[in-house]
């Protein structure tokens, strides 16, 4: 009786080493580097382990093998990303600091939609965040705060980085809904019965700003606030 073979279908696909197709080899840091980029693309929660692995034309269980499940990749591109914002000096003042840091990581941030949420919501979790907070906390202690510069820490950041967040979700979710605001604030642009309205409105009728440079003015007024209602704690007993 003939032996018994089993055989793949004819149809099925068969890929080659990377080393025969001349490719080089699969590391932990091209995972992340192409995660990344997908990041940035399609933001923090706009792609799977099939993407990454589609990207770099290998097998998902690659992506898992070399860094781990989706969760372990998403600590890895947060990480990356967090390393790339600029830590001031501890020779500036505590305020120049922090309007430092918000700043530049806005900028960082907002290439790639989620993270700055992942922030707010999870923690600063990753290991590039650490130096971040130690200078952080060990400015505020020096000018004064005392015990409570942990929380102060927690406040200026958080402050920052969540309206980061709602600016990433507007852009992704709602693209129409600040006009819609606009719209239905400048209707009640002469209403008498109701001043604060009729405010809103008149500021929405006389607005020319790029939504871009309104988001900018607000994270400026945001992070400026903040900063004063720390700073009032330096005088209150």
């Amino acid at each position: 009786m003939p032996e018994s073979v089993s055989r793949a279908p004819e149809s099925a696909p068969r890929r080659r080493s990377r080393a025969s197709a001349g490719l080089p080899p699969i590391t932990a840091d091209k995972i992340v580097e192409a995660a990344v980029e997908l990041t940035a693309e399609r933001g923090l929660d706009g792609w799977s382990i099939r993407q990454i692995a589609t990207r770099l034309d290998v097998w998902p269980g690659v992506v898992a093998h070399h860094v781990g499940d989706r969760e372990a990749v998403v600590m890895a591109v947060t990480d990356r990303i967090v390393g790339r914002i600029p830590v001031p000096g501890t020779d500036v003042g505590w305020r120049e600091w922090f309007s430092r840091l918000t700043f530049e990581g806005r900028a960082i941030l907002k290439e790639y939609p989620g993270v700055a949420r992942r922030l707010v919501v999870v923690g600063p979790t990753v290991r590039s965040a650490l130096p971040t907070i130690d200078a952080g906390i060990r400015v505020l202690q020096a000018a004064g705060f005392g015990d409570r510069a942990t929380d102060i820490y927690r406040y200026l950041l958080n402050s920052a980085f969540m309206l980061v967040a709602v600016e990433d979700d507007r852009g992704s979710y709602f693209p129409q809904a600040r006009a819609e605001m606009g719209r239905t604030m400048a209707a009640f642009a002469e209403d008498a019965e109701r001043p604060g309205l009729a405010a809103a409105g008149a500021r929405a009728l006389a607005s020319s700003e790029d939504p871009a440079d309104q988001d900018l003015a607000f994270f400026r007024l945001t992070v400026e606030r903040s900063l004063d209602g720390a700073e009032a704690l330096l005088t209150r007993p």
